[in-house]
């Protein structure tokens, strides 16, 4: 499984799907299970973006597939980064010559 960070800032839109947050939290994560990937963290920021996931998935496409229906129901806007633990990223530098 490869790990996502997904940094999103709200919109009117977003808080306004989050007045029953308890129950948008269990659509939420249903909704990521359902479509084989994990959500290892959620956070609450404060600064430039409002929260942060981070969701371990088979592929990119997957997290595309998540994130789109996620965008369109609640209006958040994301940049998502894909993330190398350090056993893989000694992994990657190990090539390097």
């Amino acid at each position: 499984m490869a790990t996502f960070v997904v940094l999103a800032k709200w919109t009117e839109k977003t808080l306004a799907g989050m007045k029953d947050a308890p129950a948008a939290a269990a659509e939420m994560k249903k909704f990521v299970t359902d479509r084989g990937a994990q959500i290892k963290g959620w956070y609450l920021l404060m600064g430039q973006y409002d929260e942060m996931c981070i969701l371990e998935a088979p592929n990119a496409e997957t997290v595309a597939q998540i994130l789109i229906p996620l965008a369109a129901k609640y209006g958040a806007k994301t940049e998502t980064l894909q993330a190398f633990s350090e056993a893989e990223a000694l992994a990657l530098f190990a090539g390097m010559k």
